[in-house]
């Protein structure tokens, strides 16, 4: 009998012995768990300001379609020669300059043949072109420190099938002194390439030169 008792005692010390070790709080240095839970603050860059407000956007679209409406007054002209060529040429940049602001540094490009049809004559039809001037965006680039405005523009190729247009992009600039330009589109107006000068760059001088003879923001 008094084996039995001894023993239940050992039993209930035992018993009580492993209550107190999982009751025995875990020690956390002090401040360790808030440290846990706040995330860490992530430094936000500031937003840079849009250089093209919303009355530079008007412009630059109604620019685009002045520029469109400019190029089909040549539809059906003939150009059978080098001579017809230059010529055309010349009236197609007095007219394009007399319509809208074109860069200093851009030029008008030399009449292609692709524009061309079989019998000589310029397929500038208005239903060749297409504006997508609710696709407008506005492109900084950050080594040139200056922005452009592009709005894609469509030309169907004389023989080519209308469901398949070759996409330009007219790019417009602003003007230290707050003129909207355009710049270049590949298509019949050339200009400098600011993307590929951006890219290109790595001299801060060159930049800087760059961006004060072109005189845009």
């Amino acid at each position: 009998m008094k084996k039995l008792i001894l023993l239940a005692a050992s039993f209930m010390i035992v018993l009580s012995g492993c209550g107190k070790e999982e009751n025995t709080p875990s020690t956390v240095p002090l401040g360790a768990e808030k440290q846990v839970q706040e995330p860490a603050k992530q430094i936000e860059e500031p937003e840079r300001e849009a250089v093209f407000k919303n009355e530079d956007i008007d412009q630059a679209k109604k620019m685009a379609q002045q520029y469109v409406a400019a190029l089909t007054e040549f539809h059906g002209r003939k150009a059978h020669t080098t001579s017809d060529i230059e010529g055309l040429q010349r009236e197609m940049s007095e007219k394009i300059k007399s319509t809208i602001y074109i860069h200093s540094q851009s030029r008008i490009l030399q009449v292609s043949g692709v524009e061309i049809s079989e019998k000589n004559i310029l397929e500038l039809g208005a239903s060749r072109f297409g504006l997508l001037l609710d696709d407008h965006k506005e492109v900084y680039y950050p080594k040139l420190n200056v922005s452009e405005l592009i709005i894609p523009m469509s030309y169907v190729f004389p023989g080519k099938d209308t469901n398949d247009p070759k996409l330009y992009k007219v790019h417009f600039v602003k003007t230290n002194e707050g003129q909207v330009q355009i710049i270049k589109d590949g298509f019949f107006i050339g200009g400098p390439d600011l993307e590929k000068k951006d890219q290109e760059e790595v001299d801060p001088y060159s930049a800087e030169k760059l961006k004060n003879d072109l005189k845009i923001q």
